[in-house]
């Protein structure tokens, strides 16, 4: 059974429309999401959230669907693992764990914000309904924990 980074990987190749840039990181966002769940300073409370993240890349039918939309059909995956990391980096006391789970080609932090600015312009409002359908309320986390 092939991996999915390079199941994704194939999916993207080639891709020159919109997002491309975006596009052609979320292999990378996505293996740095598996391997924040071997990372000793994970959080617990993150654990939850990071494997939503994950499940909603390989999930075939997701707010906005691969299979539809083509690559474009990634920018909610990728919105929802900038999201995860930034949430990741406020709750863990290792302020280097992207970092060091990442082999993209930019540097992670600036990519998560590039993401987390361009929010509106990626995903439009579907970000309520993303956060519903990974059960965003039901991971657990605190009270205190807000979708920004």
């Amino acid at each position: 059974m092939k991996r999915f980074d390079a199941i994704l990987e194939k999916d993207i190749s080639g891709y020159e429309g919109e997002f491309s840039q975006l596009i052609a990181q979320a292999p990378a966002l996505y293996r740095m999401m598996t391997r924040l769940l071997d990372d000793r300073a994970l959080p617990r409370s993150m654990s939850p959230l990071v494997i939503a993240a994950i499940a909603y890349f390989i999930l075939p039918e997701d707010i906005i669907p691969e299979e539809k939309y083509g690559p474009v059909g990634y920018v909610d995956d990728i919105f929802l693992c900038a999201f995860v990391a930034n949430e990741v980096t406020k709750e863990s006391s290792s302020p280097d764990i992207l970092a060091r789970n990442w082999d993209g080609k930019v540097p992670v932090a600036t990519l998560v914000k590039e993401i987390l600015d361009r929010e509106k312009e990626l995903i439009g409002d579907k970000k309520d309904r993303i956060m519903q359908y990974i059960g965003y309320d039901q991971l657990g986390l605190t009270p205190s924990d807000s979708i920004d």
